[in-house]
């Protein structure tokens, strides 16, 4: 049982990684971003390329998955989210569906990824069936590597958002927008970091997963589904919902996997019946305020 926990807690922290950047960019902008999940992919295809071409290990290659993914995602907004959400909220979904589809069809012609599944090799990779062993229970290295990094992710978050000027103009516009303007927030520039961020997160998780996961064009579907149920878990919005929405989704899926009957082909079922639960009983999420 504590190893179906341990890893449960593994995945469901890179989990939260990528549910981090999907509330972040809701909660500041109300905005459902249906393109996330590709920012994942990015990160793993970014991570393949580094480590086929040069030898750059996964979790090294983090420092240049990081700004592309930022940069890409704060001229998405700027040139394209932000003028379809001064029409409407609903343009903005549409938009970022249409991102969506784009870049996996995109990553899918022959000069990127092509219509098959890519792997790191496991010669020369530090992390190719790595074990750690603590306390009698085994881990494996690539994820339990992730799992600390994430909790920097979320440490680091906590200080850019109450720490430093710019969190303050973030939580500024996620209260209170046009307050925020009058206060002198230059509130679409401090949207577009915000949404730069969140795909930075997506990045992240992507650089992590790609040491044990099949790279592929339309991975990113998977991972925006895990992303849709640990927000609505947590709390639209909510960042301490995405980190422990994370880890429940993990945990859930670990132990049904287990225990239930022929639970591993099921896996991805059992998140799917938590956010029908959630939305039947508490809507609002574990940390979201009811109306």
């Amino acid at each position: 049982m504590l190893q179906t926990l341990a890893d449960g807690l593994l995945i469901g922290g890179i989990y939260a990684v990528i549910a981090l950047g999907l509330t972040l960019i809701f909660g500041v902008m109300r905005v459902i971003n249906m393109a996330h999940g590709e920012f994942v992919m990015i990160g793993m295809f970014v991570s393949y390329l580094l480590f086929s071409k040069l030898g750059v290990d996964p979790f090294v290659s983090i420092l240049i998955t990081v700004p592309a993914c930022f940069v890409i995602g704060f001229f998405l907004y700027r040139l394209f989210v932000e003028k379809a959400l001064r029409a409407s909220e609903e343009n903005t979904l549409l938009l970022t569906a249409g991102t969506s589809i784009f870049i996996a069809n995109l990553m899918a012609l022959p000069a990127f990824i092509g219509p098959k599944f890519l792997r790191l090799s496991s010669e020369n990779l530090y992390w190719a069936n790595k074990v750690w062993y603590v306390g009698g229970i085994s881990l494996n290295a690539a994820m339990a590597a992730g799992f600390l990094v994430t909790g920097v992710i979320i440490f680091v978050l906590h200080l850019l958002l109450m720490k430093t000027d710019t969190g303050f103009a973030i939580r500024a516009s996620a209260q209170d927008p046009t307050a925020a303007t009058i206060m002198g927030v230059n509130v679409p520039f401090i949207s577009g970091i915000t949404f730069g961020l969140g795909a930075a997160f997506a990045g992240v998780a992507g650089n992590i997963l790609s040491a044990n996961y099949p790279i592929y064009a339309a991975i990113g579907t998977l991972f925006v589904v895990k992303a849709f149920v640990i927000v609505v878990l947590g709390g639209m919005g909510s960042i301490p919902g995405a980190a422990v929405g994370g880890l429940i989704l993990g945990v859930t899926e670990s132990f049904g996997s287990a225990y239930v009957p022929h639970g591993t082909g099921f896996r991805d079922v059992f998140g799917l019946v938590i956010f029908l639960l959630v939305l039947l009983f508490r809507p609002q999420g574990l940390f979201g305020k009811g109306h």
